[in-house]
This record gives structure tokens, C-alpha cells and sequence, in this order.
């Protein structure tokens, strides 16, 4: 596979890429990963969080703090341990779809071209494809598929809005915006806390639900030194 990735236009309304190698390898690593899911099915989150442990560890790391980062969240909304439990599957399961995103995409040392983030954004429905091969319950696979979606209904991938997007989805999706911000990532500079916090408080009403910024924002600087 190249090191990048870029659209050919046709003369209908859809793209391909023209490196046909991402296509292989797409067809490979899902094949390999519906076999693997049949033989791990008693233990599906574990077998695929694993797994993106062992190929996508910076990613792996996120989805712990931002499992953290949800349960504190999810305790300011009243959740008790059932659903706690719930939304940390949902946290841990959010970017396991990234697993079948290529590292050179993930860790590139730019912003991603129009390709890559066609590609990156195929991350949840990917998320949801690999839930299925490992059996994992619908409801965990729609949370999974969901964090991307905005309160305004301009996210990804089906465009959902307010309610209609699953309640662990909204948290998940505070913590991952959150975590994003913060992060030293290769093209970016991570920002404080503070700055942070005052992202989220913008986009209460927009990116996110109020509801689940503000028990966020309450909570977060109590919180802090224990995540």
C-alpha cells in the first residue's frame, strides 16, 4: 500500500480511491477478522479490545481515558454500576473500528488529505462490522456506531440529532471530543484543560447535548485527579 491515499472523480455522484491496494487490504483484514470473531465469540469485547491494544496501542490508550472520562459523566447523570458497566464496553468499543484504518492514516504528521478522512470516517461503521463478527448485542453495536453523530444532526455516519442518538453515544462523545483536545497528536498541539472545557461549553447545543456537557463540566475539575 502507498503511504497516501487520493479520490478519482467519476461521472456519477460517487468517489473510489485509486490505489486499489486499500481495497485488498480492507477484503484481507476482514476476512481475518470474521474468522477470528467466530472462534472468540464467548468473549468478543475482550478479543477486540485486545486486538486493538496490540495494532493500534495510542488508540487503545484514548479509549481507556475515555472510558474514565465517561464514567465520570455517567455518575453525575445517576447511572448506576449495571449501566456504568455499559457505557465503559461503549467507551473501550468506540475507535475499535480504527483497527482496520491503515497506521500510516492514523499517525500521519499532517492533517489528512480528502481521502484519509473519507477513510477515517468510516471508522464507526467499521466499529459496528467488527461488533458483528464478534457477535456483541445490537445495542452495544448502534452505541458503537453513533459517538460521531452531533445534537445538531450534522455528524456522521446516518446524520442522527438530540434523542435519537443513543444516551452512551452523547457521553462517549463528549469524553472522545474532551480526550481529542488535550492529547498530543503528530499534527497538532495539545490544549490545556481549560481551553478544553470552554470547547465543550461552546458547542453545548451544537456538538453535544447540554445535558451531558453540563454534568461533564461539574463534574470533570473534582474529578480530575483521579482519572
Amino acid at each position: 500500500m502507498t503511504n497516501e491515499l487520493a479520490f478519482e472523480g467519476t461521472v456519477t455522484a460517487t468517489v473510489r480511491l485509486v490505489d486499489a491496494s486499500w481495497a485488498s487490504y480492507l477484503q484481507r483484514a476482514c476476512a481475518r477478522l470474521r474468522e477470528a470473531g467466530l472462534r472468540h465469540q464467548s468473549e468478543g469485547i475482550y478479543a477486540l479490545v485486545n486486538r486493538l491494544k496490540h495494532a493500534r496501542p495510542s488508540t487503545y490508550r484514548h479509549c481507556v481515558r475515555v472510558a474514565r472520562y465517561s464514567n465520570v459523566a455517567g455518575r453525575a447523570l445517576g447511572f448506576d454500576e449495571a449501566p456504568l458497566h455499559q457505557l465503559s464496553s461503549t467507551a473501550m468499543m468506540h475507535d475499535i473500528g480504527k483497527i482496520l484504518v491503515p497506521e500510516f492514516v492514523l499517525n500521519r504528521p499532517r492533517r489528512p488529505t480528502r481521502a484519509e478522512r473519507y477513510i477515517l470516517n468510516l471508522h464507526p461503521n467499521f466499529g459496528a462490522l467488527l461488533a458483528s463478527y464478534f457477535n456483541l448485542s445490537a445495542e452495544l453495536r448502534i452505541r458503537t456506531q453513533h459517538h460521531h453523530e452531533r445534537w445538531d444532526g450534522k455528524g456522521y455516519p446516518h446524520r442522527l440529532g438530540g434523542e435519537d442518538i443513543p444516551l452512551m453515544a452523547r457521553i462517549v462523545q463528549v469524553a472522545d471530543t474532551f480526550d481529542a483536545m488535550i492529547a498530543k497528536r503528530p499534527y497538532n498541539s495539545p490544549r490545556t484543560h481549560e481551553d478544553a472545557l470552554a470547547e465543550l461549553r461552546r458547542e453545548s447545543g451544537r456538538q453535544f447535548d447540554p445535558r451531558v456537557t453540563e454534568a461533564f463540566l461539574d463534574t470533570f475539575r473534582e474529578e480530575r485527579k483521579d482519572l
